[in-house]
């Protein structure tokens, strides 16, 4: 399920991992902060969490500050060997290519899903909704806007980008049979502004749905 936009996004993130930390605020504040409280109300102390595309860390240092446990993931394996470096438990992984090796109570992709083409987006989404324990929660953002593009900003190295509508993930999801989810809207003070903050819950058991 990899394509050549994908293996270059991961290239450039390779060679600019470090610019990447240094260009990146590394405090969590604003609506970031309030996405990633608002999933973690409900779970408990010893839920299941594994988040992927941690990069340098950011978001999964403030879970793990809640007193949660999280597994850090991330296709760079120079964001890994990072995080590794720094004692936090962190492996490599694909979503695109990589089994899940459990089910999980809250898997979280911050700026990961917005780097897939359609049918990768779409092969992503079913395949991490089934790696969710039952009453679990994908929470995931995107960049809001409308097509798709190559930008060499942030990192100076290309990065392909395909920006959503709520309208177009509510028909993604209809059509999947996920009914399940909450979409917000959100302006960050992020060089690209309008956000889409994603929550999609697996059913619990015996309530059935998709």
């Amino acid at each position: 399920m990899t394509s050549c936009s994908n293996r270059t996004t991961l290239s450039s993130y390779a060679a600019k991992f470090r610019q990447y930390g240094e260009r990146s605020t590394q405090t969590l504040a604003g609506a970031s902060k309030t996405w990633i409280d608002q999933i973690l109300i409900g779970l408990e102390p010893d839920a299941a969490i594994f988040e992927m595309g941690t990069a340098h860390g950011r978001d999964a240092a403030y879970i793990a500050a809640r007193g949660y446990a999280v597994l850090c993931s991330d296709a760079v394996p120079e964001f890994v060997a990072e995080l590794l470096a720094k004692g936090v438990p962190a492996i490599v992984f694909d979503l695109l290519t990589d089994p899940f090796e459990r089910q999980y109570d809250l898997i979280l992709a911050n700026a990961v899903l917005l780097h897939f083409t359609d049918a990768q987006f779409d092969h992503a989404l079913l395949k991490t909704v089934g790696a969710l324990s039952a009453g679990g929660r994908f929470a995931f953002t995107l960049k809001a806007g409308q097509g798709s593009e190559w930008s060499n900003a942030k990192i100076d190295a290309p990065r392909y980008f395909r920006y959503w509508s709520r309208d177009e993930l509510i028909e993604r999801f209809d059509a999947h049979g996920l009914r399940d989810f909450t979409i917000d809207a959100v302006t960050t003070d992020r060089a690209h502004a309008e956000w889409i903050y994603v929550t999609v819950r697996r059913p619990a058991a015996g309530t059935g749905g998709a």
